[in-house]
């Protein structure tokens, strides 16, 4: 009897943070390995040149589009910080176009202190810090506006893909939304690993862990 071919495995797309480049998820890529096609696309409204605003909603209907252009009926996300963000709103908007999700840096109801502390830093910040990335302050600022005013407290019903939150332990506060968001979504775990507020930056090795197993 002849073997039977495996199953094709959906594409794997990651998704940066705000003040982040696509090239973030580099090791995560080389993680994945050869099996698994990865795209590490610019967020609709932040890549330089946009033709979008920058809206939870404009981003996650690009995250479709992505997949219709590319003849991909679903897709599995890797995505921090408002790219989770993103993610949510595209598993709660598309829930059949995502197959499993591992979000790191998300917030359901972000503290509007906490943002308005980040939005002096970075006014404080010396434009140089921003080279790399290709934004403006005005940039980042309007995308810590885009999470403070994002709210997904009424909708984690409707997102059943299986989600693996993954936090850093030496970022508490980032633990209890992780936390907050892996009771809440109706098929969610958590993982803490040893790093902050940045664990796919700082600790790959034990992120890419995670991901692989939960991916495959």
């Amino acid at each position: 009897m002849s073997e039977q071919p495996r199953p094709k495995l959906p594409p794997v797309v990651l998704l940066h943070g705000a003040g982040q480049l696509p090239t973030m998820w580099q090791s995560q890529v080389e993680a994945l390995g050869a099996e698994r096609r990865a795209v590490a696309p610019w967020i609709a409204g932040l890549r330089p040149g946009r033709r979008f605003e920058l809206s939870l909603k404009t981003a996650s209907a690009e995250l479709v589009g992505l997949l219709d252009r590319s003849g991909y009926p679903t897709a599995d996300v890797v995505a921090h910080q408002l790219g989770a963000m993103v993610a949510l709103q595209a598993a709660a908007d598309d829930p059949e176009r995502i197959g499993r999700l591992v979000v790191s840096g998300a917030v359901l109801l972000p503290g509007r202190v906490a943002l308005r502390m980040q939005k002096t830093a970075l006014r404080m910040m010396p434009a140089r810090g921003l080279e790399q990335t290709g934004l403006s302050k005005s940039d980042l600022i309007k995308a810590l506006d885009v999470m403070a005013e994002a709210d997904f407290s009424s909708r984690l019903d409707a997102i059943t893909c299986p989600t693996l939150v993954i936090a850093g332990e030496s970022d508490p506060a980032g633990q209890a939304s992780a936390r907050t968001l892996a009771e809440r979504l109706p098929q969610a775990s958590l993982e803490v690993i040893p790093g902050g507020a940045h664990p796919g930056l700082e600790n790959p090795a034990a992120f890419n862990r995670l991901m692989v197993d939960f991916l495959s």
